[in-house]
């Protein structure tokens, strides 16, 4: 004769609520921008002619000075193994009459690549990227960069380690 045994499932479904409130409470809320950096936006140019205008509001940090922001241009396509990277460099533009920065991808898009015989099944999405660029993080202005149309923007943030004595040898 079998016996029957009781079914996990409706002690399980008590537990999803609570499983849900606690990771809503270990999610952290990342911090509101500067509202002068929205103000700021307004004296950037609104687009460039076959250009995308991407904006990024950088939260207030303690100690911005030792953080920087990499804005990295990519090339979405398919990749395989082999490595890949795309022509181009980031171009400084001032805002006239306000001193502001912004920044231009001068690209046309031409991706170099290693020859490399790929494994069948290899192939997946991903990107090219082109040189990347670090500038000084600042949450108090937006940053603008416009990118090339079919090309997109990456970016994200470093931060500077503690400072340490070098040895005399």
């Amino acid at each position: 004769m079998k016996t029957r045994r009781p079914s996990l499932l409706p002690g399980w479904t008590a537990l999803l609520p609570l499983c849900g409130a606690l990771l809503a409470a270990c999610a952290q809320t990342p911090a509101a921008p500067d509202p002068q950096a929205a103000q700021a936006l307004s004296a950037f140019p609104a687009g460039l002619p076959g250009h995308h205008r991407h904006v990024i509001e950088l939260p207030a940090l303690p100690d911005e000075g030792s953080r920087q922001l990499e804005l990295i241009g990519v090339k979405p396509m398919t990749v395989d193994c082999n490595s890949r990277g795309m022509d181009g460099r980031f171009e400084a533009r001032d805002v006239q009459g306000w001193g502001y920065t912004y920044w231009v991808l001068d690209s046309q898009g031409q991706v170099r690549s290693t020859l490399m015989a790929c494994p069948p099944g290899s192939q997946r999405p991903g990107f090219a990227e082109a040189e990347p660029l670090r500038v000084r993080y600042n949450s108090r202005l937006p940053v603008v960069v416009f990118v090339p149309e079919g090309m997109a923007l990456r970016w994200r943030v470093w931060q500077a380690g503690a400072v340490q004595d070098a040895p005399v040898r």
